[in-house]
């Protein structure tokens, strides 16, 4: 009997920590997200307000927080239960931020606003389909 005791105590707090752990996972997923977010907005306003420094500080910070997704364990950990199997498609979008950003900073660069922007639509359209896809939209 106290053996049955110690093993579901040990089961209890395994399960604990699972939860703890997935909470927290969310949380820093939920950070990154609202991070990249902010990326964006400040390129959005950059452009409009023809500030390339605010474009070139949201490149640097949407390729930071994208960096959070190199690696497929961790957008595996990220992802949804149920949606574990689209880590790879998570991972495209992941690349497609990338090459991008890359781009943007390029075309920025050689005095290419215009193209530097389609590079940012690229970037929104890779987080809309990776979020079509999670999300089930």
């Amino acid at each position: 009997m106290k053996r049955f005791q110690i093993t579901m105590l040990f089961a209890s707090l395994s399960l604990v920590y699972s939860l703890n752990a997935a909470e927290e996972i969310e949380k820093i997923n939920a950070v990154v997200m609202l991070n990249m977010e902010n990326g964006l907005a400040n390129i959005q306003k950059g452009f409009l307000y023809n500030n390339m420094k605010l474009v070139q500080d949201g490149i640097d910070q949407v390729e930071k927080e994208n960096s959070t997704y190199d690696n497929r364990n961790a957008i595996k950990a990220f992802l949804p239960e149920g949606k574990k199997q689209m880590e790879n498609l998570a991972f495209i979008s992941s690349k497609r931020i990338e090459n991008a950003a890359k781009e943007m900073k390029y075309y920025l660069s050689v005095q290419q606003p215009r193209k530097a922007f389609s590079a940012f639509s690229d970037i929104v359209n890779a987080c809309t389909d990776c979020h079509t896809l999670v999300r089930g939209w």
